[in-house]
């Protein structure tokens, strides 16, 4: 189970950050070791306040340890016949790391993994940075390649997914006042890229509007009436990001004061992060309300929900049964792709896939 991480206390922040900031992936600077190391430094005390209100650290490996969980007694129970199976997480920047992970499907002694990103919507800088991270550790630690790879890459249409959301967003209407509760608008926030990652043809920004227009079709075929927005939070750094910005479109909602009431939905989470427990949850809240925004809501992330450990197990199982035939969307490349280290994890892929077959 492929993911970003979250520092788990404060102590990890700084090298968390180091690695984001550091990795090309996830967005090209200037000068990359000296300006990523001085902008990771900067912001450390910042972020570690904010982790510390919301409880000392990210609960992102709480939440992935039940969703893993859940999904391996639910496997077990579906699909004796190729069990027992085992969840792993591997994190990019914090322990458990991928290469922990590895480690430990090597000394557990298994021969078939799935590559399972956590991200729903797929990005070169999320998912492509994971697979990239994989390809280097696997030929690191395992040079004979006797673990044989799949891969789950993306999965953000999922009719389950679109259930919880959909689910999930009604709930949240249902605590607004009756008077405004079909006009309140539901602004889907997902984090934000840099914009030359969507310009050079990286899918993430259309992937997140199939999952916002998918959560739509089932509210509408629900009779929900509420307007919408996709918009574009976590900006950071120097570069120019995806927009429109959410906390810019909070302070246009204000400014404008047609509405009181706002229901945000963190489309592109599938747990709690500093993200939906800080940025949304404190942060943002406190400037709508600054604004004149009395009722912010935001949308709980699927997090242990019976209805999403129930998607990623169908996901999971299907690929399972269909893992001989070929997924060709994985070995795309963006259409402006200069990344010598993505063509060859493409094509390390491939030749995974086509071992299978």
């Amino acid at each position: 189970m492929l993911n970003m991480g979250g520092p788990r206390n404060a102590s990890e922040v700084n090298s968390y950050l180091k690695g984001i900031f550091l990795d090309r992936d996830i967005m090209r600077l200037p000068f990359q070791d000296t300006l990523g190391n001085f902008i990771a430094n900067k912001r450390t005390s910042k972020v570690q306040h904010e982790y510390e209100l919301i409880g000392g650290g990210s609960p992102l490996e709480k939440f992935s340890l039940i969703q893993g969980q859940k999904l391996v007694e639910n496997l077990d129970s579906i699909s004796p016949e190729t069990g027992p199976h085992k969840a792993y997480l591997g994190f990019r920047y914090n322990e458990p790391t991928t290469k922990t992970a590895i480690q430990q499907i090597i000394k557990d002694d298994v021969k078939n993994v799935i590559a399972f990103s956590q991200y729903p919507q797929y990005s070169c800088s999320t998912s492509g940075s994971s697979f990239n991270d994989l390809y280097k550790l696997q030929k690191q630690l395992d040079p004979k390649q006797s673990i044989k790879w799949s891969f789950i890459d993306r999965w953000g249409t999922d009719p389950l997914f679109v259930k919880y959301y959909s689910d999930a967003i009604q709930k949240s209407l249902g605590k607004l006042d009756p008077s405004v509760r079909d006009s309140v608008p539901i602004l889907f926030s997902a984090h934000s890229v840099p914009l030359y990652v969507v310009l050079k043809g990286d899918s993430y920004a259309n992937e997140v509007g199939a999952s916002v227009g998918c959560v739509m079709r089932e509210l509408r075929d629900r009779g929900v009436v509420n307007p919408y927005k996709l918009i574009w939070q976590s900006q950071v750094g120097p570069l120019k990001w995806l927009g429109p910005a959410t906390d810019e479109v909070i302070k246009k909602y204000g400014k404008e004061g047609v509405y009181k009431d706002l229901v945000v939905v963190p489309i592109a989470f599938t747990s709690d992060h500093i993200e939906t427990l800080y940025e949304l949850g404190i942060e943002y809240r406190d400037l709508a309300n600054s604004v004149g925004i009395k009722n912010f809501v935001v949308v709980e992330p699927p997090n242990g929900n019976e209805t999403f450990t129930n998607c990623i197990t169908n996901i999971v199982h299907k690929q399972m049964q269909n893992s001989k035939r070929m997924n060709y969307q994985i070995l795309s490349r963006c259409f402006d792709c200069d990344s010598e280290q993505c063509g060859i994890t493409k094509n390390w892929i491939k030749a995974q896939l086509s071992s299978l077959l």
